[in-house]
Parts: structure tokens; sequence; C-alpha cells
């Protein structure tokens, strides 16, 4: 479905927004679903959910930690007088859960959309250009510095050194002497950076002129208002 991104962009922020202001998990499970149905319709893969598998741990870790400092609700399992597990511990450790999944599902929307459009939204949206431009170089950049990154610990295995089996009073230099050469290299990249901009005039002129432009069309209007009931609906059958 070929939509506006200004479109994608108001289904981010009603899902985000949704996310970070209900603590219910059968609610947050409900805004789950939704934003499922809504990654499903515009044709994002769901596979990249199977990279977060690795964060099951953390999600039960969290359970555990909420039980401490949560003292409501039920023990499920306890040393002594002390509370390993509790109901309402559970209840937060799925609730952070679920609202982590929501995020990461508002983010796919946006995965997939051309970055050009999406700062020309931007400036659409009345946001300083300056900061749209930050946001630009950001987008383009974080790449880059991954592949740096990626780089170096190549090299570093390519020595012979295992990192895994780095004693732990080293760890802490070890790995300056890595993000060293990184910082190094995003200061250069900065410099380098602002030079150019001075050089082709950046902010010379009030306003700036795009080669492609970006309009609303019936569809996005019919999505944006069906997402603004779907809200309103959802947010009074919550309240009562």
């Amino acid at each position: 479905m070929r939509v506006d991104i200004r479109t994608k962009l108001l289904i981010v922020a009603i899902f985000s927004v949704l996310a970070l202001a209900y603590q219910d998990p059968r609610t947050l499970g409900i805004i789950l679903l939704l934003n499922l149905l809504t990654v499903i319709l515009f044709r994002v893969p769901l596979h990249i959910f199977r990279g977060f598998k690795g964060f099951i741990y953390m999600y039960a870790a969290l359970m555990v930690i909420q039980s401490f400092f949560v003292r409501d609700g039920e023990p499920l399992l306890q040393l002594g007088s002390i509370y390993l597990l509790t109901t309402d511990g559970v209840l937060y450790g799925i609730s952070i859960m679920l609202r982590f999944f929501i995020l990461v599902g508002s983010g796919l929307i946006i995965l997939n959309c051309n970055t050009s459009e999406l700062i020309l939204a931007l400036v659409k949206l009345r946001i300083p250009y300056e900061i749209v431009f930050m946001i630009q170089v950001g987008i383009r950049f974080i790449p880059v510095f991954m592949g740096e990154l990626q780089n170096i610990f190549h090299g570093i295995q390519l020595r012979g050194v295992d990192l895994r089996r780095v004693y732990k009073r080293k760890v802490l230099k070890v790995y300056v002497s890595i993000f060293s050469p990184v910082i190094y290299s995003v200061l250069q990249k900065a410099e380098k950076l602002s030079i150019l901009l001075e050089l082709r005039g950046f902010r010379k002129s009030p306003t700036r002129t795009y080669y492609r432009d970006i309009s609303l069309g019936k569809i996005d209007y019919v999505i944006m208002t069906l997402s603004l009931i779907i809200t309103a609906v959802l947010v009074y059958a919550v309240r009562h």
C-alpha cells in the first residue's frame, strides 16, 4: 500500500504514545495486536522479530527485578522473607516486554521509507531544517560508523585476539583502545562535514527547494481518520 510518509509518522506517534501511556498488560496486548495488523498492512517483513529471541532472558530478569521492588501481589517464588517472584512483578515484566515490541513494531513501519521523503515530511511538518538536517546526517552516517567498528573487530580477530577470553581487569583497557579510533574518526568526519557545509553556503537562504515533492492523497486522509477514531475508541473503552 502506497501512502504518504506523514501518514506513517502519525501512526507511529499514536502507537508510541499509547505504549508509554498504559501499563495494563491487557491494554498493551490489544495495542500490540493492532500494531502487528498495521505492520502486516504496510507489508513489513515480520521475520525481523525473530532477532529479538535473545532478549527473552532479559525479560525474565526484569520480572525478577520488578519483584524485588514491587511488594504488592501474591508471592510466586520466595526465599525466606525475600520475594523472588510476585504476581505484580510478572505483570510489570510482561508490560515492559509488550511495550518494547510495540515500539519495535512502530519503528518497522517507517523502516523501508525513503530517507529523502522522510526528511521532506519533517520539513513540511514545520520542524526547523537545522534539526531535520541533523537527523538526516545521523541516518546517513550510522551505517558508516557501524562498518568502521566492524572492521576494527575483524582486524582484532585476524590478529588472533579472542575478546571473550580477555581478563576482566583488561576489558576496559581493550575496549578503550577499540573505541578510540572510532571516536577519532567521528570527530574527523564532523570537522570535514562542517567545512563542506560552510563552503556550500549552508543556511545562506531562509528557505530551500527540493527536487521531489510529497502530497497527501485520499487514502492518506482515510487512514489518518480511521487511526484517530480507533485511538479514541480504545482510550474511551479503557477508561470505562
